[in-house]
């Protein structure tokens, strides 16, 4: 069955409702992108903190290796995963209180400071990203 009442409630939005959607993508790309970078500014830290403070324990020890060297020592990979997973909470979570209500002049601004890319940088590393995500 046909249901031609939903074609009735097609509307064709605005210029200005087309501008606000654009503007709001624009942010969030950046939003999302600037996320990214402080995780990926981050995301070891987190790993040698956690072995440091013994929170994640190697299940194979380093290994003395035939040029005299030491081996890194093995961990579990579940154990990791679950660090990053419980880690990507926090972060997220502090991340979008501190940074939710920023403008997007406030975001390049940051981006430009702490990680040196402006706006284009920071589109085009979206785009780039999504593209990966998605296979384009």
């Amino acid at each position: 069955m046909i249901n031609t009442q939903a074609l009735g409630r097609f509307q064709i939005k605005s210029i200005k409702a087309r501008k606000e959607e654009a503007a709001l993508r624009k942010w969030q790309a950046i939003f999302y992108t600037i996320r990214h970078l402080q995780w990926q500014a981050v995301k070891t830290q987190i790993l040698k903190d956690a072995i440091a403070s013994g929170i994640i324990q190697p299940i194979a020890p380093p290994t003395r290796t035939k040029d005299g060297s030491f081996s890194r020592p093995e961990f579990d990979p579940d154990d990791i995963r679950q660090l990053y997973s419980e880690a990507w909470q926090e972060f997220t979570a502090a991340f979008d209180a501190a940074f939710v209500k920023a403008t997007l002049e406030e975001l390049i601004e940051y981006a430009q400071n702490h990680f040196g890319m402006g706006e284009k940088e920071l589109l085009a590393l979206n785009a780039q990203r999504s593209a990966e995500r998605y296979n384009r």
